[in-house]
């Protein structure tokens, strides 16, 4: 089944000059805008499993594959039409010995046309393929799940932007996305998202991010993928990629759509457009940095900072804790770097100011967990947690709830806590901003191996993001689930997303990306709007 691009192209050309009439649709009436999208069968153990399999190299059919197969064994199983459209092919023999296929095309809100494709499908007698060039609802059967000559049975599923009347060679040489395939579950996902009225804008690229993206201020974003440091412009543009000397293991944006990187290997690089600006070595190691205004903040290994200019310049450097430390966290806010450093004699959580002076250098038994609050810093000690003031942070409100390994901690803009414990119950709770209790409740997702990412934007609405790409918009008035958005986080080969993104500003306005091939941009306002919340969190 391996064919290059080369007999793809001859294959359309084929279908064109040969004029098949079973095959080739003709101009029909409109079949309507696709206002929903659903999978073509129950996939809810192939979604548990993680079982992805689009592009995947086999060498048995010498290619990637381009597209996904699902629901093994159920032959006979009757296969739904995605979405509203209009039939472009339907061939019992489609694909010889390897059963039927169907295609049918879509035409989504964007004015973008994308066809689906059913392929090792077979009739029965009451279930027949549909006829080319009818119009089909949403949920319509188009066949049954077959039995190919060259492996269980299985339907062979695609969403592709091309190829509207012929099965295609289901193996390819290169990535699939290159060529025109869109990967099935996630972009199934990002439309149902697309598709909510809080969207208001989104990106999707074709390689995997390996670094949560950054949305640098030109409106452009980048991300790195392994060795390569991309740029895309949103929705789908990629603009430039360069290949750095080792894995990039850290990104930040500076003013003027400038990109800062570090790598494996300790080389700090600052590019514009696809082109360098300065390069220069620093410590080496797998620690992210960050940028405040013109000044990136490298932490070392062992707990330090170093400070260069953007153009590679030392300004400052601050000395590790402890010569055995190990850095643990680091995070930056108003102006500060916050940072926790483990070694044999503890935890030693530190603020430094960004000219490196230091202003708070405390020990814990354990390394607590911290975040950027109003006028300062919260940390999570075991059952307490803590607000720092002056030079220390001292106990400003009790849990009564031991923390386990996941947990998570944010602050709004009033200065009220939100903690998720990662106890065995995963109890979610709300502080005010006088260490009084708001409420507490289960986390309605659960646990996750995995914590979730916590954030706040204008106080009426807290954000989790679960490792599996669920967002969860929480009423901070009384901790209920209001709403989800869903996007795919990937499958085995990305069970542990290190890409995932979650931003909130104070006027709502989300930035979210589930660790794969896609973000979106919503706006928590209609979020409240929508769900008739009345907002009351102070």
């Amino acid at each position: 089944m391996k064919l290059s691009a080369l007999i793809i192209c001859l294959l359309c050309l084929a279908s064109l000059l040969f004029g098949l009439e079973q095959t080739v649709a003709q101009p029909q009436a409109d079949c309507g805008t696709v206002d929903a999208i659903d999978y073509p069968i129950d996939i809810g153990e192939t979604l548990s499993e993680g079982y992805d399999d689009f592009g995947l190299f086999r060498a048995r059919f010498g290619g990637m594959h381009t597209g996904l197969d699902i629901g093994f064994n159920r032959r006979g199983e009757p296969v739904h039409a995605v979405a509203r459209g209009r039939v472009t092919y339907s061939d019992v023999n489609g694909w010889d010995t390897e059963k039927g296929v169907v295609i049918v095309e879509h035409q989504f809100p964007d004015g973008s046309t994308v066809y689906s494709l059913y392929g090792h499908m077979e009739q029965t007698d009451s279930l027949f393929f549909p006829t080319v060039g009818n119009c089909v609802a949403r949920g319509d059967i188009v066949g049954t799940i077959g039995w190919p000559s060259r492996g269980l049975p299985h339907l062979h599923y695609e969403l592709r932007s091309f190829l509207p009347n012929d099965g295609g060679p289901g193996y390819v040489e290169d990535n699939p996305m290159f060529s025109g395939w869109y990967h099935p579950l996630d972009f199934t996902l990002l439309w149902r998202a697309r598709l909510d009225p809080a969207t208001n804008g989104y990106a999707t690229f074709v390689d995997l991010p390996t670094l949560p993206p950054l949305l640098l201020d030109t409106g452009q974003i980048a991300y790195a993928s392994g060795t390569s440091l991309v740029s895309y412009q949103p929705p789908g543009t990629r603009l430039w990629q360069i290949e750095l000397q080792s894995a990039v293991t850290g990104i930040a944006g500076l003013p003027g759509g400038r990109i800062a990187a570090r790598t494996r290997d300790g080389q700090a690089i600052i590019v514009q457009n696809g082109r360098f600006e300065a390069v220069w070595q620093i410590e080496s190691g797998e620690a992210p940095f960050a940028a405040v205004g013109e000044t990136l903040l490298f932490p070392t290994r062992q707990g330090g900072v170093e400070a260069f200019s953007a153009s590679g310049e030392s300004l400052w450097s601050l000395p590790p804790p402890a010569d055995d430390a190990r850095l643990i966290d680091f995070q930056v806010a108003n102006n500060q770097i916050a940072l926790v450093a483990r070694s044999s004699e503890g935890s030693t959580w530190r603020v430094i100011d960004v000219d490196g002076s230091l202003l708070n250098d405390q020990h814990f038994a354990d390394a607590p967990v911290f975040a950027a609050s109003k006028g300062g810093w919260m940390l999570l000690d075991g059952l307490n947690v803590l607000h720092t003031q002056s030079s220390s942070a001292s106990v400003f409100a009790s849990t009564g709830v031991q923390m386990g390994r996941t947990a998570q901690l944010t602050s709004d803009v009033m200065g009220n806590a939100y903690i998720f414990a990662g106890d065995r119950e995963a109890t979610l709770i709300a502080i005010d901003a006088d260490g009084k209790p708001r409420w507490r409740t289960r986390y309605p997702t659960g646990l996750f191996a995995q914590a979730p990412l916590l954030d706040t934007g204008g106080g009426c609405l807290l954000y989790a993001l679960d490792a599996d790409g669920t967002l969860n918009i929480i009423n901070t008035v009384d901790g209920s689930l209001l709403h989800q958005i869903v996007l795919y986080a990937g499958g085995v080969s990305n069970r542990h997303p290190s890409a995932r993104l979650l931003q909130v500003d104070t006027s709502d306005r989300i930035l979210v990306g589930a660790g794969f091939l896609s973000l979106l941009a919503l706006d928590g306002s209609i979020i409240s709007q929508v769900t008739g919340q009345n907002c009351l969190p102070g």
